[in-house]
């Protein structure tokens, strides 16, 4: 299926959620159907939220109002795959911004119910690091079902596919549950190595990457588009904070047999999950230079722009 403007006939675009990463991501898509005014634009929200009278809620359905985004309501965790397949069977394209809330197997059922539903073209909740590279046993099992996806993406050729690989959330690296960063004793961690790096993104950067991706001639079709706000050391990340503070910042080496013993003691702590996942060479960071938004010219946030913006840290 050929998106273009040379397409008068509307197409039909579902996006499933509307969170941290969803609302961005409808923001921009509805920006572009000025221009290819053939897109109509669809949020899957559960009834609770898409029914909201008062508060944040009620806000967030005025704001798609006005974006003329149409609710669809559904339950990605409680309804079975046959049940997504016939909601989803009426689109064109299915965008999933649905993250990981819904529990383990939930994007494996989503992904299920795409295929059986015949959409035409997918981008599915792989907004993160390069899981082919990682492979399994990364310590997170997340990230298996992740591969897994990919494998039954591979395994078809009925629907068109789009991965965008945007690493972490820019935000993520600077939160103390993640343990790099500790602002109060002025101290930046290194997973594994302090040559090892990471690629973060802005969930606005990768809102309005995925729009551009989504338009982009020639269109893209079973492959995985790189993008990148920042890519950086653990070694550049305590040099920028250090700059960032203005003072002496202790550096402390987190080696990966320390990581593991973290998870052994401590099985049920995201945190420590996670700081062993990103301990490692490859798969969790890429060169901005060899990104989509480089190549095409496209400002992003880097890590130095965020800190300036959140100078409270």
């Amino acid at each position: 299926m050929k998106y273009s403007s040379e397409n008068k006939f509307t197409k039909s675009v579902l996006i499933l959620g509307a969170g941290e990463l969803g609302l961005p991501v409808l923001r921009a898509m509805s920006n572009k159907t000025q221009e290819h005014s053939y897109i109509k634009i669809s949020v899957l929200l559960r009834s609770e939220a898409a029914r909201s009278v008062s508060g944040p809620r009620k806000a967030r359905l005025d704001e798609l109002m006005k974006l003329s985004i149409s609710v669809v309501e559904g339950d990605l965790k409680e309804s079975s795959i046959n049940d997504l397949s016939e909601l989803f069977h009426s689109f064109d394209a299915v965008i999933n911004c649905s993250g990981f809330v819904g529990g383990p197997g939930t994007q494996i059922k989503i992904t299920q119910a795409v295929l059986q539903a015949g959409v035409a073209r997918y981008f599915p909740w792989q907004f993160g690091v390069d899981y082919d590279v990682v492979g399994k046993g990364s310590g997170q099992q997340v990230w298996d079902e992740q591969l897994e996806v990919r494998h039954l993406l591979r395994a078809q050729s009925a629907t068109e596919w789009v991965i965008i690989s945007t690493g972490i959330f820019t935000s993520y690296l600077f939160e103390p549950s993640f343990g790099v960063i500790e602002a109060q004793s002025k101290t930046v961690c290194a997973l594994g190595d302090w040559q090892y790096a990471v690629t973060l993104t802005t969930p606005e950067d990768i809102g309005q990457l995925t729009s551009d991706v989504f338009f982009h001639q020639p269109t893209f079709r079973n492959e995985i588009v790189y993008i990148s706000g920042d890519t950086l050391t653990y070694s550049e990340l305590a040099d920028l904070m250090q700059a960032h503070w203005g003072a002496e910042v202790n550096r402390k080496l987190l080696e990966k047999k320390k990581l593991e013993v973290d998870v052994r003691h401590n099985p049920d702590d995201v945190g420590a999950k996670y700081r062993l996942a990103f301990a490692r060479p490859d798969g969790v960071a890429w060169s901005k230079e060899n990104t989509f938004n480089h190549h095409e010219g496209i400002a992003t946030t880097t890590a130095a722009q965020w800190l300036a913006k959140h100078h409270a840290m």
